[in-house]
């Protein structure tokens, strides 16, 4: 009877607040960077997340959380396996195998058209080193209910203590700068 008295107490403070649980439905996620000798992109097979978010048919209304990991050993690279076992000796894999994106703070919401655009504080650890990080995201809310956001980030591996894979004893070095180019959908 408690068990019950306790479900129904949190479910009508979750309705009277409309504020839910979500996880990552559908994902894109992409890493471009470059090289001395050509662009080089690398895609996440694997990207997990959840969050509280506060929405209705009108639109986003608050997020209260939001983490988002992908683990290392998921990032493939269309140059084959030579580039994979690199990323993942610069990332320190075998230590540290995963990176996460954990939500400080959205620092403002804004409606627009069909959907609204955000900006939002929180911090990246990428091989064990955690950064704040500013983003700005842009999404929809889905016919299905679902949520969307859409972004990129652009930032250097030296900001995170990792050294730029080189091949070809040292012939070939890639650049410091990376972008994430990222789309999350989340359901309740």
């Amino acid at each position: 009877m408690r068990i019950y008295f306790a479900f129904l107490l949190l479910f009508t403070f979750s309705f009277a607040f409309g504020q839910a649980n979500y996880r990552i439905s559908n994902y894109s996620l992409v890493i471009n960077g470059t090289s001395n000798l050509h662009a080089w992109q690398s895609k996440a097979n694997e990207v997990r997340g959840s969050g509280s978010i506060q929405a209705d048919a009108t639109g986003l209304k608050s997020i209260q959380s939001l983490s988002v990991e992908i683990p290392v050993k998921s990032i493939k690279s269309a140059k084959g396996s030579i580039m994979d076992n690199k990323t993942y000796d610069a990332l320190n894999a075998n230590n540290h195998p995963n990176i996460s994106y954990k939500l400080e703070k959205v620092t403002s919401l804004n409606s627009k058209n069909s959907g609204f655009n955000l900006n939002a504080s929180g911090y990246l650890t990428i091989a064990g080193s955690t950064k704040r990080m500013d983003l700005y995201v842009e999404g929809w809310i889905g016919g299905d209910g679902s949520i969307t956001f859409k972004g990129a980030k652009k930032f250097k591996m030296s900001e995170f203590n990792i050294k730029p894979p080189t091949a070809l004893m040292g012939t070939l070095t890639t650049g410091d700068e990376v972008e994430i180019v990222f789309q999350v959908s989340l359901k309740q």
